[in-house]
């Protein structure tokens, strides 16, 4: 049985999952694709958008990560208009039981995503009582999620929000959605 937090993230995914039928060419589908899309390049740049140094290291830590399995480059950009992904915390969401807002720009061309804007929700991991440990889960989630990984409920992969660290078989779902980019 799911516990309350279990719960929480698994509507929150599922809002998420529902959100991203209507975005274009990026949408969800019954295919058994572990992923919705990808970005143009696998050399990508990053702006994190939170002024707090505690939300600013979760993030790079969450890009690091990612980072660490050499399929794509996340660089650090100054500019945040000339990102690819946008991260950052707000104080909350119009539906507050959402962790995340992501907002996607994409339609039909290779990659399907042009860039992306994902909004951590602090309200929603304030009602959680989310540790420091569980935030880096999170935004480790929500940079796969950024990248065009699906959700899923495999506890080893950081797209579950359980893991701490990508697994091989998200290192694979990467792969395979950028295949054939460079």
């Amino acid at each position: 049985m799911l516990n309350h937090k279990g719960l929480i993230k698994f509507v929150t995914m599922l809002g998420i999952g529902v959100s991203l039928l209507g975005v274009g060419s990026v949408t969800a589908n019954a295919s058994s694709k572990p992923y919705y899309g990808s970005l143009y390049s696998r050399k990508l740049t990053y702006h994190i958008d939170s002024t707090s140094k505690h939300w600013k290291n979760i993030w790079k830590g969450a890009i690091n990560s990612w980072n660490s399995l050499h399929v794509v480059k996340l660089r650090a950009t100054k500019k945040a208009s000339n990102a690819d992904i946008r991260l950052t915390t707000v104080k909350g969401l119009k539906n507050n039981t959402y962790l995340f807002n992501p907002v996607y720009d994409g339609f039909e061309h290779r990659g399907g995503i042009y860039w992306i804007k994902v909004s951590m929700n602090r309200q929603a991991l304030t009602h959680l009582n989310e540790t420091e440990l569980g935030k880096e889960k999170d935004a480790l989630w929500a940079v796969g999620m950024a990248l065009g990984l699906e959700s899923n409920d495999d506890e080893t992969s950081a797209l579950s929000g359980h893991a701490s660290k990508p697994s091989t078989k998200d290192k694979a779902n990467l792969k395979l959605a950028y295949k054939g980019i460079k």
